[in-house]
């Protein structure tokens, strides 16, 4: 193979391992579908094998997929999320249709043998896995607190303004001027970064919200103890409520760290299964927003430079990071003994987790409101829904049969 091919093949891989990297990130989708889907699973759980020569062969197979799933997890975290915000839909259609059009390679494996109870129970015990796991915990969802007096404001946080009764709050930060991932009140999304908006604290303690550099509103408190904000220079009032962040799960310093490389492990390891979403998983534990808070929180330090709030992300990141490594190392190693020592009825169940797998993505997703009901009503709707599923199928059918 000459050398300009083996480069485009290193590309390709690269961009494949994307796919797995987005997949990792979106809760409900799987990390090890996508990786069936792209064709390098049996690589994957082949990393611990005691044949040596499969063992390296496996390894340096997968070494420019794991640089793309690197690149998805940390860089286009940032584009899915975008995506997820302004178009869910057709969106986790598209990642529904690559999960499903890897299923016909799939279906190879058990073809021509005989079905027997014992497949059928697997499957269905698999089925009740996937459609139970959203359900095993309520509280799924993001969680704020109010504000207090002392409070003050990190790179990355997520600020919610309420309406409500509020305590009395005076945000201050010093003199530093802050980023914000978003700010969202009772009516929609105030500001977000990509339009601009920051949220600055002056020398004499005031705090502003602030549009390109230009302090548009005076952020300050009223008699009745709720929080303002006010035109900047023309002194109007244009929304009164109290402030909330987001809820950081893991702020514990060394117990945190602790956690951190459990739950790491409990996500690569079910991460490894195809059907199971270890975002899911960690959505349903409760830590998923504040691993991905850490993440890009780090990732924005690293770009700015803010080596002084680098170190409390890294303290989570470091240890969920050698989770992630024990948990793909081992639970590869047991997967790959049921495939060698018991393949049919591992099939059956890998088929049945990647059929249900669907239902819990759409079952968390956010756009199902009245807005959805008008949407289906717009001409282009159905069509665009209908491309992003075929899209996504016949994507993954064809990669899955030129690797498969």
């Amino acid at each position: 193979m000459n050398t300009s091919k083996k480069i485009l093949n290193w590309i390709v891989a690269v961009l494949k391992g994307t796919l797995v990297g987005l997949a990792i990130v979106i809760p409900g989708v799987s990390g090890g579908s996508m990786l069936l889907t792209i064709g390098v699973y049996e690589d994957a759980v082949s990393i611990t094998s005691k044949d040596k020569a499969r063992r390296r062969a496996a390894i340096k197979k997968l070494i420019p997929y794991a640089v793309g799933i690197v690149l998805g997890v940390v860089a286009l975290s940032f584009v899915i999320t975008w995506l997820l915000s302004n178009f869910e839909f057709f969106t986790i259609l598209l990642f529904s249709g690559l999960i499903l059009g890897s299923l016909p390679m799939l279906f190879r494996h058990i073809k021509g043998q005989k079905v027997k109870f014992g497949y059928i129970l697997v499957a269905l015990v698999m089925i009740a896995l996937m459609v139970l796991l959203p359900y095993l915990n309520d509280n799924t969802t993001e969680t704020f607190k109010k504000l207090s007096a002392t409070d003050s404001l990190s790179v990355g946080e997520r600020i919610v303004l309420t309406d409500g009764t509020a305590d009395e709050i005076t945000v201050t930060n010093g003199d530093a001027t802050v980023s914000v991932w978003e700010i969202k009140s009772a009516g929609g999304t105030f500001g977000k970064p990509s339009d601009g908006y920051k949220l600055r604290s002056g020398a004499d303690k005031k705090t502003f919200f602030s549009q390109n550099g230009t302090d548009v509103f005076d952020l300050r408190m009223n008699a009745d103890g709720m929080l303002e904000l006010v035109g900047h220079g023309s002194g109007e009032t244009l929304l009164t409520s109290s402030v909330c962040r987001a809820v950081d799960a893991l702020n514990n310093g060394v117990l945190s760290a602790l956690l951190a490389l459990l739950l790491g492990f409990i996500a690569a390891g079910t991460m490894i299964v195809p059907g199971i979403s270890g975002s899911m998983v960690m959505l349903v534990l409760g830590y998923y927003y504040s691993v991905m808070t850490h993440l890009k929180s780090f990732v924005v330090c690293v770009f700015t430079l803010n080596f002084a709030q680098m170190g409390s992300h890294l303290l989570v990141l470091v240890p969920f990071g050698i989770g992630i490594i024990l948990g793909l190392l081992i639970v590869s190693k047991a997967i790959r003994w049921l495939l060698d020592r018991h393949p049919t009825p591992t099939y059956y169940g890998i088929i049945a987790l990647m059929l249900a797998s669907p239902y819990a993505i759409f079952l968390k997703a956010k756009c199902f409101g009245p807005a959805f009901a008008d949407s289906l009503t717009q001409w282009w709707f159905i069509p665009v829904a209908a491309l992003s599923l075929a899209l996504g199928f016949v994507t993954a059918y064809f990669m899955s049969k030129k690797e498969g």
